[in-house]
């Protein structure tokens, strides 16, 4: 084996400390066997003997110097790698065990991805728009970016609200409307070459009530799609691209929310939102993996994009005030049972039906809803889906008061 390019094995070098025992360990006395044999034979066998010896020791020596070479290049990898990369079709939960190791062209390819760096994504609800007719201007972009610490980077499909985006992460902004109001629609599909738009797209609003093969239809990259609705029912709804196939488009991350508030809602202290979503990450930096939706294995499922983003940084909430958390599970496959652990919902509003002193909402894939609470005492309040299986892929976040000590594991 030669040493890696820009190592050159040195000759002269410290040999070391593992090595002195190969170099000096004593070599083994040969005694000819003389006895019988003439003087001038046994003479003649001598330079044999010196032969075997030096063969041997130069045997020894290439074994260290190979050996040398193999300890440097495995304290120096091939290329910086930025993170790991996993590969296509892995999942970090499938199997037991340790994870197989990565081929090194691979995890060459995961270093030299460039990706948006990541940027904690704002819970707090955002305001209805201003003006008789709410308006909101989608526009599409594909990006690579990382959807959470421990996976390599992956290219999602998002839309940008209002000329709000959410680099960094792989959710999209929510938008807000009462009901009542008439809702007006300018889909872009990708409004210059930063959105890096490959692909037809289309967007479809569950609070829509219109016919879907004119609202919902495709568009190539480049063009506009125009059209309206009046939002008559409260809740907390999905919208998605509706493109086929549409478990592709979903689960490369074209989900969002829109909150439809009714009309006599009671103010509250702090209103947030929060957006189950998986992701399938593909190759590095490569559009999402495609089998593993249909396998249903997603590699992240987050809240508003990125996997324990805010167990790293918490929500800032205040004893005694009260929350209102609007909570949508955008799959496309996997449910949710979010809970708030350390207090109990006084009030939940899911699909249209109220209830009281709930512990957990149960959301399929495009429920939605709202829950409300008030934490009693100083503290830290993780929030989860209490599928557990699901939550250690990133499912939990944590709200947090001034005086909250040291947090509890999750």
């Amino acid at each position: 084996m030669e040493p890696r390019s820009g190592h050159r094995a040195d000759p002269d070098a410290e040999v070391p400390a593992g090595g002195d025992l190969l170099l000096m360990s004593p070599t083994p006395t040969l005694t000819p066997p003389t006895a019988g044999i003439p003087a001038e034979e046994a003479v003649d066998r001598r330079p044999q003997h010196v032969v075997l010896i030096a063969l041997g020791g130069l045997a020894l020596l290439s074994l260290l110097v190979t050996f040398m070479v193999v300890l440097v290049r495995g304290d120096e990898p091939d290329a910086q790698v930025t993170q790991p990369a996993a590969p296509a079709g892995h999942s970090e939960n499938a199997g037991a065990g340790a994870p197989a190791a990565k081929p090194a062209a691979e995890t060459a390819a995961a270093g030299n991805v460039k990706f948006e760096a990541f940027e904690r994504v704002d819970p707090t609800l955002p305001a209805i728009p201003s003006g008789e007719v709410k308006k909101f201007e989608i526009d599409v972009y594909e990006h690579v970016t990382k959807v959470s610490d421990d996976q390599p980077p992956t290219r999602v499909w998002s839309y940008a609200v209002n000329g709000k985006e959410h680099r960094g992460s792989g959710v999209s902004e929510p938008m807000v409307v009462t009901v009542g109001d008439k809702v007006e629609i300018t889909l872009i599909n990708g409004s210059s070459e930063k959105m890096d738009v490959k692909f037809p797209h289309s967007i479809d609003y569950h609070s829509s009530e219109v016919a879907p093969n004119e609202a919902f239809k495709s568009i190539g990259p480049g063009e506009t799609h125009r059209f309206s609705f009046v939002a008559k029912h409260p809740g907390v709804f999905m919208y998605h691209c509706a493109t086929d196939p549409v478990l592709m488009h979903t689960g490369a991350g074209m989900v969002g929310m829109m909150v439809v508030k009714p009309k006599d809602l009671a103010p509250v202290d702090k209103e947030l939102w929060i957006n189950q979503q998986e992701f399938y990450v593909g190759d590095p930096g490569k559009d999402a993996d495609f089998a593993k939706m249909q396998a249903k294995t997603p590699d992240v499922i987050a809240f508003n994009g990125y996997g324990a983003q805010y167990k790293a940084n918490p929500i800032p909430v205040q004893k005694g005030e009260r929350v209102r958390m609007y909570v949508l599970n955008s799959g496309p496959s996997i449910w949710s049972a979010f809970h708030v652990i350390g207090t109990v919902f006084d009030r939940t509003v899911v699909e249209g039906t109220v209830g009281r002193h709930s512990q957990t909402i149960n959301l399929a894939p495009s429920q939605g809803g709202w829950v409300e609470f008030t934490l009693d005492q100083e503290g830290s309040y993780p929030f989860v889906t209490h599928a557990f299986g699901d939550m250690v892929k990133g499912a939990v976040g944590v709200l947090t008061t001034e005086n909250a000590g040291k947090p509890m594991a999750h």
